[in-house]
């Protein structure tokens, strides 16, 4: 490479950071990947923004002069992609190596570009100083190759001669042009092969950066004596400068601050010694800065952050509660929805049910009252001519027999009330459990309630036949015949509580108080009419009976040859009152 002349000499030097464990809480891989992310900006727009937000010597314009890279493991490097890249090349060589507490597995490494190979732009920043604006220059590549050139190669020397794992401890890292300064970052594990393993590395930083047993002087008045951390940097930076040197970079291998002069290598040895703790101030004093720079820059980073994401999560909160809300709103319409449907249906099938057990209760009480009617009549013929004398009694008979008809029958009304409300609140309960539970609920109670109109009525003509039968020495053609009047009558007022039941259960249904109680007035008044018609027509029958008695013994019976009177059928009763 040929030499490039310039009035303004240049220096070459690298600052140096280490990463210890126990000031990151016991893993680096955190601060690794921000320090990275600084470095690597370019790579992420967002992570740019962020940077040049808090670095206002970042110029974005410029940061795609920047150069990201990778270790590829064959000794040379690649372009990089993203960070994660770097970060798994560290990883795979952490994986299985024992650190120490108080030792380091990272170190940061910066080279900037000498300025004898920058060009100036003066004025560039600007800034405020206690009040007053300051203006700074910036400096840049005055040939943009070139400086790549020997920014990778400080790199390569770096790693071959001073790094303890060589060039395969280092990382990655990016070559930054879009700064104050063009530089280039890089990070190195403190890892190196094992003496007895090769294939295994170890932790021995104190090879490079400390005092270690296995480095020792090899020459001199210290032949033998530990080398200490602080001269293996100092020759370090030597070498360094030596090197570029020798490769015809712009660099001078010592620059006398009073004079700036070039010195020649005598002079530069006895001058070594007094710039030394100089240098090592300084570089203290830039790594440190730096570092304060980037842990303030994260301070910031992760207070944004926090704030952001404390914005959204009260908006995700917000919208979840109007999510829920609304949820909410919507199952309840639907419950709703389902339950009033499930009640109407469960309503109708009760009401089906209801209706199809009347019918058939209706059914068997017409032929349980029909047969009892057929053998009343049987009876009425056996007991017609002892009805006479006992036509008072039977008139009483009859008058409580219909109050007692009338009794039943408000009684009925009363239990029907009672029946459907029952019913309903049975229906209601129900259909919020299992809509089947009330089918089958409703179909037992309608099979009761059958069940008993049936035995009412059996036990209704079992009593009219047994009356019948126990007066029949008396009264028995007469009391027979009343009896089918009462359940001729009795029937006919079965069926007209029957037709109430249906209405009452239908306007219960309807939920209306005041129709309800407007059918309630008509259903007593209905009942207490049909009552007193059920005791007038059972009055007028017999009356009429009575009548059709008298004008038969008017007109003469005819008496049997044994004293006995010829029934209205032709037959001839004993004496003693029976049919032969």
């Amino acid at each position: 490479m040929s030499e490039t002349s310039t009035a303004q000499k240049g220096r070459a030097a690298f600052n140096l950071r280490h990463l210890r464990r126990d000031n990151c809480g016991g893993d680096t891989r955190g601060d690794r990947k921000r320090l990275l992310k600084e470095a690597m900006r370019e790579l992420d727009p967002q992570d740019l923004a962020h940077q040049a937000a808090m670095n206002s010597n970042i110029v974005v314009a410029d940061a795609h002069l920047n150069v990201p890279f990778v270790n590829d493991g064959n000794g040379t490097f690649r372009r990089a992609a993203s960070v994660e890249e770097v970060l798994a090349y560290q990883d795979a060589r952490m994986d299985g190596v024992r650190v120490q507490k108080n030792s380091f597995e990272t170190s940061l490494f910066v080279v900037h570009l000498p300025k004898s190979m920058c060009k100036e732009i003066p004025d560039f920043y600007t800034s405020e100083v206690d009040g007053r604006e300051v203006k700074r220059p910036r400096l840049v590549a005055r040939d943009y190759e070139e400086a790549k050139q020997y920014l990778e190669e400080s790199m390569r020397w770096i790693a071959e001669n001073f790094i303890p794992g060589g060039i395969d401890a280092v990382a990655g890292g990016d070559m930054n042009f879009d700064e104050s300064t063009p530089h280039i970052q890089f990070q190195a594990d403190t890892f190196s092969p094992k003496p007895e393993d090769p294939d295994k590395l170890r932790c021995r930083p104190g090879i490079a950066y400390n005092t270690d047993t296995s480095v020792r002087y090899t020459s001199g008045p210290k032949k033998g004596k530990q080398i200490s951390g602080n001269q293996k940097f100092i020759d370090a930076q030597r070498g360094l400068r030596e090197h570029m040197h020798a490769l015809g970079y712009p660099v001078e291998l010592e620059v006398s601050e009073r004079h700036d002069e070039s010195l020649n290598l005598d002079r530069y040895t006895e001058q070594q010694d007094r710039e030394r703790d100089l240098s090592n101030r300084e570089n203290d004093v830039e790594v440190k800065k730096r570092s304060v720079q980037r842990d303030m820059d994260a301070i910031d980073h992760d207070r944004e952050q926090a704030a952001k994401e404390l914005e959204q999560a009260k908006a995700a909160n917000e919208k979840a509660q109007g999510v829920l809300q609304h949820a909410e709103e919507q199952a309840r319409a639907v419950a709703e929805r389902v339950l009033k449907e499930a009640r109407e249906k469960a309503e109708q099938e009760a009401e089906q049910i209801r209706s199809d057990a009347r019918e058939r209760a209706e059914q068997e009480a017409e032929q349980t009252l029909g047969l009892a009617e057929a053998q009343a009549d049987e009876l009425f013929d056996r007991a017609e001519e002892t009805a006479r004398s006992k036509a008072s009694e039977i008139t009483a008979a009859a008058r409580s027999e219909a109050e007692s008809i009338t009794h039943k029958a408000d009684e009925a009304r009363k239990q029907a009330e009672r029946d459907a409300e029952t019913i309903r609140s049975e229906a209601r309960d129900e259909a919020k459990r299992d809509a089947e539970q009330i089918r089958s609920e409703a179909r037992k109670q309608a099979e009761r309630d059958a069940e008993t109109i049936r035995s009412e009525a059996r036990d209704e003509a079992t009593s009219i036949r047994d009356e019948a039968t126990r007066d029949a020495a008396v009264t028995r053609e007469e009391a027979e015949q009343e009896a089918k009047i009462f359940i001729e009558e009795a029937t006919e007022s079965l069926q007209e509580i029957s037709h109430v039941d249906q209405d009452f259960l239908r306007v219960e249904i309807d939920s209306n108080p005041e129709m309800k109680q407007r059918y309630r007035e008509i259903v007593i008044d209905r009942t207490q009419e049909e009552s007193a018609a059920v005791l007038r027509r059972a009055l007028e029958r017999i009356a009429k009976r009575r009548q059709q008695e008298q004008q038969r013994d008017h007109d003469g019976d005819k008496e049997s040859p044994d004293g006995g009177k010829e029934s209205p059928d032709g037959d001839k009763e004993s004496p003693d009152g029976g049919k032969p």
